[in-house]
């Protein structure tokens, strides 16, 4: 380790050596875990089953391909305002007939999205093909189309051939023009007066800002997949640079969003503009003698030439001093049906936040779990219960669908699929797997002791190496599924004011095989819970200003992780990593899939007695 920071000789020695992380030894994506529906007939008990497929429970066979495509490009509609947004129609060749409709409204371009007709036998698994573009989201047509559906993709204002100013990813979705591409749709003589959306992503983005905002009368239902949501109950400080990759064609072989084709003026900063002079300009002065930013100069130009990108620079400095954010959730009424993989960063927080909170009545809302990582990209996947979903919501179709437990998920470490009834699950354990001296993790309560555990994280810019403590249980005697949300409450202290704290959750194989399953992150400035929001599994902090940390103090250090689901199987054991950087040289790291690397030598020490993780354990279930 180049420039280590030596423990006092005073200071209890840690039982339990520091580790190299090595993120790419830990399975992200599970081989062969293809999306396939299993059909239930209706009246089958499914409780406390387990399918090889995603179960649907069939009442009525789903609507079949009847129809040819019929394509109509660049149709202009003139917004409230007089700009014309360019709209690519998608429908049954079907003279005369009306049809219910499905939008596609996101900033990727919609001629590219054409790509799907040649590419949708095609298909780009995740992490695993050097082709995979997650901005082809706007949905199979020829799918849809054939099935009785109009697919309807249109240039969101200041894109491609669309009317408008040069495009923010944070205003994009802007709920004046989806409110007047809906009541265009609902009137034109092709539709039957019902239009829905669907999409993953920037995609999900813009159903959740008109669900929430006087959705138009004609919007019937919704299908978002990976929820973007900004303003949910998880919140921990540390810059997820993903976003900006995304946006900038980092990550996989995603494409860029494509600028409007007509001369533009280039977007502007909202705390330019919002911001009294003196406190921005205080704020950038901050933000650029931050070590984060300064010695890291992608970030450092970001905030030197604010239109590079107006919206990073924004981020970059909300990232300091964030702003307090309250959901609108609860007033998403719409009926919905939202999907998101196992283990998606940006994504599966923002899902579960609006299943939970939204106010769409229960028998209107659903939700299914992938197998962790992205799906297939062009967006192909699941488009069958898309198509049920539709059915019965548009059409009027009672296939089953609304009969089925409401949400349905992939299961890790036996690969099966699960329908559940509420979430949490009522019948939750909730167990605490303490962290033990010697790297040990057990149910066993552990008596307070002067013994610790530390690592040293050099600053990136010194050693590129990433170093973690690990602890793991004993090997499991049976089976022990876990599904639910996940918390790790460590008691730790540090050698300077602040750190970024990040635990994983890892199913250890026998063959020292490991299954990434649940991540969790926080910025130790922004440790205050909310206390009134918080739940011991569902640790919440507020968007508050942040505290800085008094060095050698011990605090509590409460970590909300991605939820799961997962069955650790007989033999296999339950392994939680403690660390304090991504590896931006890992395979994830050369995608753009980091969070920005804390640029001070840190030393963290964890303390025993209190410090845990918090597990849903869930009885056996049977079959």
């Amino acid at each position: 380790m180049k420039d280590p920071q030596t423990v006092p000789a005073s200071s209890p020695e840690s039982t339990n050596p520091t580790q190299i992380y090595k993120p790419d030894s830990i399975g992200l994506m599970i081989p062969g875990a293809e999306p396939k529906p299993e059909p239930v007939p209706y009246g089958t008990d499914v409780q406390g089953r387990y399918f090889d497929g995603y179960p649907q429970i069939v009442k009525v066979e789903p609507s079949e391909a009847h129809y040819g495509l019929r394509k109509e490009k660049d149709v202009m509609v003139t917004m409230r305002d007089g700009a014309r947004l360019a709209v690519d129609v998608y429908r049954p060749d079907a003279e005369g007939e009306r049809f219910p409709a499905i939008m596609a409204y996101g900033m990727w371009g919609k001629d590219a999205q054409e790509a799907i007709e040649w590419n949708a036998d095609k298909l780009q698994r995740y992490y695993d093909s050097p082709l995979w573009d997650g901005s082809m989201e706007a949905g199979d047509f020829t799918y849809t189309v054939p099935r009785g559906y109009v697919h309807v993709i249109p240039d969101p204002r200041g894109v491609g051939n669309s009317d408008g100013e040069a495009i923010r990813p944070d205003t994009v979705h802007h709920t004046g023009d989806i409110h007047d591409l809906v009541e265009w749709i609902a009137a034109q003589p092709w539709c039957n007066g019902k239009v829905a959306m669907m999409g993953p992503s920037s995609y999900s983005w813009s159903q959740g800002e008109i669900a929430q905002n006087d959705p138009p009368p004609h919007l019937s239902a919704l299908r978002p997949d990976e929820m973007i949501y900004w303003a949910g109950d998880q919140f921990h400080g540390i810059y997820d640079t993903l976003g900006y990759h995304i946006v900038y064609g980092r990550h996989g072989n995603d494409s860029t969003p494509p600028p409007s084709n007509r001369p533009v003026m280039p977007p502007s900063s909202m705390l330019m503009k919002h911001l009294p002079k003196e406190l921005f300009q205080a704020r950038v002065a901050e933000a650029l003698d931050n070590p984060d930013y300064k010695y890291n100069t992608k970030w450092y130009s970001a905030l030197r030439y604010p239109m590079k990108s107006s919206w990073v620079f924004d981020t970059l400095l909300d990232a300091l001093h964030p702003m307090p954010m309250e959901s609108r959730a609860h007033k998403m009424t719409l009926p919905m049906y939202v999907g998101t993989p196992w283990a998606s960063r940006l994504y599966i927080w923002g899902t579960f936040h609006v299943y939970e909170k939204a106010g769409t009545p229960s028998r209107d809302k659903k939700m299914i779990v992938y197998p962790p990582g992205f799906p297939p990209r062009p967006h192909t996947s699941y488009h069958d219960e898309t198509v049920r979903w539709y059915d019965y919501q548009l059409k009027g179709i009672d296939n089953g669908i609304i009969d089925e437990p409401p949400i349905k998920m992939f299961v890790m470490g036996i690969n099966k699929w699960k329908f559940e009834n509420e979430w949490p699950l009522a019948r939750t354990q909730w167990t605490k797997f303490y962290l033990h001296p010697q790297g040990q993790l057990s149910a066993e309560p552990v008596q307070p002791t002067r013994e610790v555990d530390r690592f040293t994280q050099p600053a990136a810019y010194i050693d590129s190496t990433v170093y973690c403590l690990k602890y793991q249980s004993e090997p499991m005697e049976v089976d022990m599924e876990i599904t639910g949300p996940v918390a790790c409450h460590l008691e730790a202290s540090i050698d300077i004011d602040d750190t970024n704290w990040m635990v994983d959750l890892i199913d250890l194989a026998p063959d020292g095989s490991r299954q990434l399953l649940s991540t969790g992150y926080l910025k130790a400035k922004f440790r205050a819970l909310d206390q009134e929001k918080s739940k011991r599994w569902q640790p919440v902090h507020p968007r508050q200003e942040p505290v800085a940390v008094v060095p050698g103090e011990m605090n509590l250090y409460s970590i909300q992780m991605m939820p799961t689901a997962n069955v650790f199987k007989r033999g296999h054991r339950v392994e939680l990593v403690v660390r304090n950087q991504d590896d931006l040289l890992s395979r994830l790291g050369n995608w753009g899939v980091y969070m920005l690397p804390f640029m001070r030598t840190v030393t963290h020490t964890i303390h025993f007695g209190n410090s845990h993780l918090l597990l849903p354990l869930v009885p056996r279930a049977a079959g």
